[in-house]
């Protein structure tokens, strides 16, 4: 196996079908383009859950152009916006937010609990929950898409645009999971390019958070999910979500970074 990648090299076309330290290990250093574990939780708990995030009093939006249409329970970390109050915000929220919505699955194991045990368990320095200028964060947001109207453009997510912190130093890679709880007939699919935005690209991102479909190629692998299904993938790289039609999409979502397999895996929302 070869040493922790450069962030800035694409991955190839493979998905893996099991979630194995090999095969996290392949995603984090970008030698295969996802984990795809069909039936990874229960579809009958997942939809009894996702009716309560739709429900749920703390469901608001995203807050730039390009993803305010889509609706996420608790604030995630990228609203905060480098912004001190909202920071403190997040941080605060963070402990009762994750025990809420652990609460929102019990008496069952929730999915992202799940993702947290096998990370400690499957990579070789283990994984914990992150903490950034020594306050926890919060792990475990719901998205939800409405129908029709919810989409993400194609973008990408990494931590070091959102902190300075000390704590995301070192970061070479990001990867997200996906646990999907309800998912439409049609549409609401996961797009993935296996590549980085270009830098003009990343300018347009940062601002409205998504590029106009019609100016990027088709994507490298266009996924249809199904509930329970869990699907990892590298952020940092384009994805995109389409519209799904007559039903709301519904995920629970928790992104990890690597520093390199002598350093634990971290994760938040």
């Amino acid at each position: 196996m070869t040493a922790a990648l450069s962030v800035v090299r694409t991955a190839t076309d493979v998905i893996a079908s099991e979630l194995t330290t090999e095969t996290l290990i392949q995603l984090a250093e970008r030698e295969i383009g996802a984990i795809h574990v069909r039936g990874y939780y229960p579809a009958d708990i997942a939809a009894e859950v996702a009716q309560k995030a739709i429900d749920h009093p703390a469901l608001g939006h995203y807050h730039k152009q390009y993803t305010s249409s889509v609706g996420r329970v608790y604030m995630p970390h990228i609203d905060t916006k480098w912004d001190p109050e909202l920071t403190r915000k997040y941080h605060d929220a963070a402990l009762p937010a994750i025990a809420d919505v652990r609460g929102m699955f019990h008496p069952h194991l929730s999915p992202v609990d799940r993702v947290r045990l096998e990370l400690q368990e499957l990579w070789p320095a283990g994984a914990n929950l992150l903490r950034l200028r020594k306050r926890a964060c919060f792990v475990g947001a719901f998205r939800v898409f409405q129908p029709t109207t919810s989409e993400f453009y194609p973008h990408n997510d990494a931590i070091d645009q959102e902190t300075d912190a000390p704590e995301v130093q070192g970061v070479l890679n990001q990867l997200v999971a996906n646990i999907y709880l309800q998912v439409p007939e049609e549409g609401g699919n996961l797009q993935l390019w296996l590549r980085e935005p270009t830098a003009e690209e990343k300018e347009i991102i940062l601002d409205v958070e998504g590029l106009d479909p019609k100016t990027v190629e088709r994507p490298v692998h266009e996924i249809h999910p199904s509930a329970g299904d869990l699907i990892i993938f590298s952020p940092r790289m384009l994805h995109a979500v389409t519209p799904g039609h007559g039903k709301h999409r519904v995920g629970a979502a928790a992104f990890i970074a690597s520093k390199g397999r002598e350093e634990p895996l971290v994760y938040w929302s």
